[in-house]
């Protein structure tokens, strides 16, 4: 043991600790406040992407119910934001869980709504093959108005089916702007 001390002053007498070890040192402080302040900007870096998504499924949100409040119709047949944030990585489900569950929500009603829109002519087209053949004349021609008017029933159920999807849609739009404006709040924007 005294033979590693009278080493260490011998080799602090002579300048090699501080000619080694010191920029040693100083390389290890450099690299640590390099990756700190890399991981710093890496960070602020994803909240900005966070908020972007974020700003983006809101603008949606708000303009898809605002269409539906105006005009009682549905505004989009897929959910273009919805499926961005449902496929980024910076909103994971043990973060951002309630957001994620309203979002496949949502989605979900888009799901239904073009499921819906793709079965209408399955659904009708045999129904209105029957009311063309109801509505043809003895004569060989057909009577419109009759057609008109036996389709009526038929042109219903295609609005019941897709205003149950539309409101399903409208109904899981608006938790989900609620989520939306609370993690906005959290981050401090609005």
């Amino acid at each position: 043991m005294e033979g590693t001390i009278d080493w260490i002053k011998a080799m602090w007498k002579s300048g090699v600790i501080g000619s080694v070890i010191m920029p040693l040192i100083a390389v290890l402080i450099g690299w640590w406040l390099a990756n700190w302040r890399a991981d710093r900007k890496e960070k602020r870096a994803e909240k900005n992407q966070r908020l972007k998504l974020l700003h983006m499924l809101r603008h949606e949100l708000d303009t898809v119910l605002k269409h539906y409040d105006a005009k009682g119709k549905y505004y989009l047949r897929n959910t273009l934001t919805g499926q961005i944030v449902n496929n980024s990585s910076l909103l994971n489900v043990e973060d951002h869980k309630d957001l994620l569950e309203r979002l496949w929500e949502y989605m979900r009603g888009y799901e239904s709504l073009n499921t819906a829109i793709e079965s209408i002519p399955a659904m009708t087209t045999p129904k209105r093959k029957v009311i063309f053949d109801m509505s043809k004349r003895w004569w060989g021609d057909y009577d419109l108005i009759k057609y008109n008017k036996l389709s009526k029933h038929v042109d219903d159920e295609i609005e019941i089916t897709i205003n149950d999807s539309v409101k399903y849609i409208i109904d899981a739009a608006r938790p989900l702007l609620e989520e939306v404006e609370r993690l906005l709040n959290k981050m401090g924007y609005k």
